[in-house]
């Protein structure tokens, strides 16, 4: 196994060990190719479109990758998702990730 692959291995294995997260989508890194939509056994994962105003707020890298390939993204339905991970390893671009869940607190 070569370097790049021995550590984006060991990434997963650490992302897949968090017991309290939730899977998001680094939007910057996605390139919407659908692999992950079709992986998914839970139906949790969408293709959307994002808006000139979401690509406006992307990083460079982020607009660069829309430019070269489409303003497609995939989304993740978190009350669908049971974090199994078989996105994030479909994911030939990395752009799926598991990260700790963060509690909001509601004000109103």
């Amino acid at each position: 196994m070569g370097f790049k692959q021995n550590i984006i291995r060991k990434k997963l294995e650490q992302e897949l060990s968090l017991m309290d997260g939730v899977v998001v989508v680094d939007e910057s890194s996605c390139d919407g190719c659908g692999s992950c939509v079709n992986v998914c056994p839970q139906s949790a994962i969408d293709i959307i479109v994002l808006t000139s105003e979401q690509i406006r707020k992307l990083p460079f890298k982020g607009r660069l990758k829309v430019m070269i390939k489409s303003s497609n993204k995939a989304s993740i339905n978190l009350e669908l998702c049971t974090t199994c991970g078989l996105c994030m390893k479909q994911c030939h671009e990395f752009a799926i990730h598991k990260v700790e869940k963060i509690e909001t607190i509601n004000y109103e």
